[in-house]
């Protein structure tokens, strides 16, 4: 049952250094599965997340990640994880352990906050990103759909049929979000006083991929001006390298290539070594 719904436009000034992902349609166990917890994580009550988070605080001890969960209303879950997690262990692409974007079949919004730079918000169906909005603006394939629920609030679009920018606000879209999928019912009280219950949201195993060097050239001409493109850097962390074309790169000349993977593996999660068998396999919620 959900209490103390609020809407999401307390987000921009309430909740801080995190990742908030929300989904239609499938209960929050699976939601943190597709985030990253193993299959058989049990959901551990809030006195439980609290002693562990007391006795491993993190610059004493690392553990998984745990992600608060609960009910958003409306047919609506939502995971509640720090915001390191949107970067870690691929959890939010095809890499992830899942094994698909955490959408895969349904409709997520997603806010990300670190704390310093404005929050970065998306909308995705099925591994599609429909649109989304961050410190550089609006983006996605779909922006009609965020018109829409922005002219219920009363913002017109201009002759173009886009809303402008700098009309905007992250409280307003938050506030457009929330009416426009429904999101009305996030219990903001059992958030701020952390009493919802958690699920360790990290994987046991971490891929681990070799790749090879990136290629030394020449390279496909640019996109924009047809001039030849240099290599910028490589990231084989990632398995990615970019390249820039210097008569284009103020206006976006760059494009990022993907390395040639040579090997691919997993290694144990180091997080998991510390975890209490009883926390981690047996104690349930309630």
């Amino acid at each position: 049952m959900i209490e103390n719904g609020d809407g999401l436009a307390w987000l921009d000034r309430g909740l801080y250094g995190c990742y908030l992902t929300f989904a239609e349609g499938i209960p929050a166990e699976e939601l943190a599965v597709r985030l990253g917890a193993p299959p058989d994580s049990p959901v551990l009550d809030a006195e439980t997340v609290a002693a562990i988070e007391r006795a491993a605080p993190p610059w004493e001890r690392s553990v998984p990640d745990i992600g608060r969960i609960g009910d958003a209303g409306n047919g609506w879950s939502f995971v509640l994880l720090p915001c390191t997690a949107y970067w870690e262990h691929g959890r939010t692409g095809p890499g992830s352990p899942y094994g698909h974007h955490p959408s895969h079949g349904i409709r997520t919004v997603s806010a990300v906050h670190t704390g310093m730079d404005p929050a970065q918000l998306d909308v995705m169906h099925d591994g599609q990103h429909l649109w989304g909005y961050s410190d550089s603006g609006f983006n996605g394939s779909r922006p009609d759909l965020l018109n829409t629920a922005l002219a219920a609030l009363g913002r017109n679009a201009d002759e173009d049929g886009e809303v402008p920018p700098d009309t905007l606000s992250y409280e307003l879209l938050y506030t457009a979000l929330g009416n426009f999928f429904g999101l009305n019912g996030l219990p903001r009280a059992a958030i701020e006083n952390d009493t919802l219950p958690g699920m360790f949201c990290e994987p046991r195993e971490l891929p681990r991929h070799e790749y090879a060097d990136a290629p030394a050239g020449p390279y496909g001409p640019c996109e924009q001006c047809g001039g030849p493109m240099t290599l910028s850097h490589v990231a084989k962390e990632v398995g990615s390298y970019v390249l820039y074309c210097d008569r284009c790169k103020a206006l976006g000349g760059y494009r990022v290539e993907s390395l040639t993977r040579t090997e691919e593996r997993t290694v144990p999660n180091p997080k998991w070594a510390d975890v209490d068998p009883g926390q981690s396999r047996t104690r349930q919620k309630g």
